[in-house]
C-alpha cells in the first residue's frame, strides 16, 4: 500500500466489524436502562421511606439493570480487546503514513527529536494531548498490559488524561478511568477510545483522514 487513503480503504471492512462488535457489548446496557432514584425529602426517615417504596415498585427493573451491569462487566475485557485492535490499526496507519515532524512545545521535553513518537504528535487535542499520542499510548498500554511499567511518552499521556479532566472540586483528584495506578483496570483501550469519541466507524474515519490525508 502506497498511500494513507489506500490503507484506510483496505482496512475499512475490518474496522467496521470491530465497531459492530463493540456496539454489541454496549447494547447490553442499552437493553436495560439503569434504575435511578430521585426525590426531594425533609429528613432521613422521609428519604428511606420514599426509597423503600420506590425500590419495591421497581424491583424487576432494578434486578434487570444489575444483571445487565454484571453481564457487561464480564465482557469488559472482550470489548477492550476490540478497541485495542482498532487502536492497532490506527497506530500502524500513523507509523506508515504520518508526515508530521513537529513536536508541540509542551511535549518537547518528553518526545525526543527523531523518536518513533514524533509522527504521533498530531491531531486534535484530547485533554491537552494530541490525538495521535493518545492512540499511541492507549495501543501500547493495551498491548503491554502485563508489563510492570509503561515508558515515556505513554506515562505522560496517561498523566495528562488523568488530571486534565476539567472538573472543579475542593480536593484534586485523578480520573480513575485513565489513572495507570488504578489496579482495578487491566486495559484502558475502551476508556481511551470512548474519550476520543470513537464509537462509530465514521468518527474514527474522520479523525484518521484528518490526521493522514488532509
Amino acid at each position: 500500500m502506497q498511500t494513507a487513503t489506500e490503507y484506510l480503504n483496505k482496512t475499512e471492512s475490518a474496522v467496521r466489524k470491530l465497531f459492530e462488535g463493540i456496539d454489541s457489548y454496549i447494547s447490553i446496557l442499552k437493553r436495560h436502562p439503569t434504575a435511578a432514584f430521585a426525590t426531594s425529602y425533609t429528613n432521613e426517615s422521609d428519604f428511606h421511606s420514599q426509597y423503600e417504596a420506590w425500590a419495591s415498585a421497581n424491583e424487576s427493573l432494578i434486578r434487570a439493570s444489575l444483571a445487565a451491569e454484571r453481564e457487561y462487566i464480564a465482557e469488559s475485557f472482550a470489548q477492550a480487546t476490540l478497541c485495542g485492535a482498532i487502536l492497532q490499526v490506527a497506530a500502524k496507519a500513523i507509523e506508515c503514513f504520518s508526515k508530521n515532524t513537529n513536536i508541540p512545545g509542551n511535549w518537547s521535553a518528553i518526545v525526543k527529536v527523531g523518536s518513533k513518537a514524533v509522527p504521533f504528535c498530531t491531531g486534535r487535542l484530547i485533554r491537552g494531548v494530541p490525538l495521535g499520542l493518545v492512540i499511541l499510548a492507549a495501543r501500547n498500554q493495551h498491548t503491554h498490559f502485563d508489563d510492570d511499567e509503561l515508558r515515556e511518552p505513554n506515562i505522560s499521556v496517561f498523566e495528562h488524561l488523568a488530571v486534565n479532566h476539567g472538573i472543579n472540586s475542593d480536593q484534586p483528584f485523578r480520573d480513575p478511568a485513565f489513572d495507570i495506578t488504578n489496579t482495578g483496570l487491566v486495559s484502558y483501550a475502551s476508556n481511551c477510545t470512548a474519550l476520543m469519541g470513537w464509537r462509530t466507524y465514521e468518527a474514527y474515519e474522520n479523525d484518521m483522514r484528518n490526521l493522514l490525508v488532509a
